[in-house]
């Protein structure tokens, strides 16, 4: 089997997602919740920010067990438990194909150990590294026709109020600073749309050239839909080279006729913070990136 676009080396991971089980008393809420004791438990690939577990019941369903394990994760995105059950539910009745709600303890006080916990279907089918990126386009283009979101999840900037500089292995650190001052700025304007904020190929599942899933729905607001191309975008580049990115981009455009402000792009790069900064190859790639949005908005 290929290996999952998000898989990342253990070591990697905060410690709390490194070695994560299924406790006993969660289990047990999960039998409570599902009607069927729990009979076998695989950890899923690709999951980076929580522990994300298939569970076999007696009598043959299977489930998917999401848990908010990481600390660190819910201190940046306390309300992310809450928001991801009002997109999954506003996401279904918009007849996108996600996962169906289960259970939800989001205090989890229920399963005892103070971890919010998701419970959700399973869906079939896997994420693709390199997927035909029209079909890509035609699923992102999906998703934003889908209304303007969930109530009371609205879009804001991440690392708000925190202060940006050029990363030290910056080669044109003047392309940053206009960067980071056009970013700070006042956004242009955007009529929200159902926004999943954490498009890309590792959070969409295919059978063949048919699209079976979209999850990981934890960021999803009401937003401007190119920040939803822009990270695709940075995820392609990532997986596959700029070339998939710019047809990733040309399909969705064909497909909506909607035009992409490039402005997004530099939050796609800025919003990641300055730990992804610090390795050569990604502040190039970075610069690469800001090269063309500064071109693009006509600031270099």
């Amino acid at each position: 089997m290929d290996r999952h676009p998000n898989q990342r080396a253990a070591s990697t991971l905060p410690r709390e997602l490194r070695r994560t089980t299924v406790p006993d008393a969660v289990r047990s809420w999960v039998a409570s919740v599902a009607g069927a004791r729990v009979e076998r438990v695989r950890r899923l690939p690709g999951a980076t920010s929580t522990a994300v577990h298939g569970l076999w019941l007696a009598g043959g369903d299977r489930l998917v067990l999401r848990r908010y394990a990481w600390p660190g994760f819910l201190a940046e995105e306390p309300d992310a438990p809450r928001r991801e059950i009002d997109a999954l539910r506003y996401a279904a009745a918009h007849d996108l194909p996600v996962p169906e709600i289960v259970g939800a303890d989001v205090g989890g006080h229920e399963v005892g150990d103070g971890v919010p916990t998701l419970l959700m279907t399973f869906l079939p089918g896997r994420a693709r590294a390199t997927p035909d990126v029209a079909d890509l386009a035609a699923v992102a283009a999906q998703v934003h026709a889908a209304g303007s979101g969930p109530d009371g999840h609205d879009w804001f900037r991440w690392y708000e109020g925190r202060s940006l500089a050029p990363p030290a292995l910056a080669r044109h650190p003047h392309w940053w600073e206009v960067a980071i001052e056009r970013w700070n700025a006042e956004p242009p304007p955007f009529v929200p749309s159902l926004t999943h904020r954490d498009f890309h190929p590792g959070n969409v599942l295919w059978s063949r050239s048919r699209a079976t899933g979209i999850v990981d729905w934890a960021n999803a607001c009401r937003g401007p839909w190119s920040c939803d191309i822009a990270h695709c975008r940075g995820n392609l580049i990532n997986l596959s080279g700029f070339d998939a990115a710019d047809r990733f981009l040309a399909a969705y455009e064909a497909q909506t006729g909607k035009a992409y402000d490039w402005f997004w792009e530099l939050g796609s790069v800025l919003e990641h913070g300055p730990s992804s900064w610090e390795i050569a190859d990604d502040v190039t790639s970075a610069e690469r990136r800001l090269d063309r949005a500064l071109a693009e908005l006509g600031l270099r």
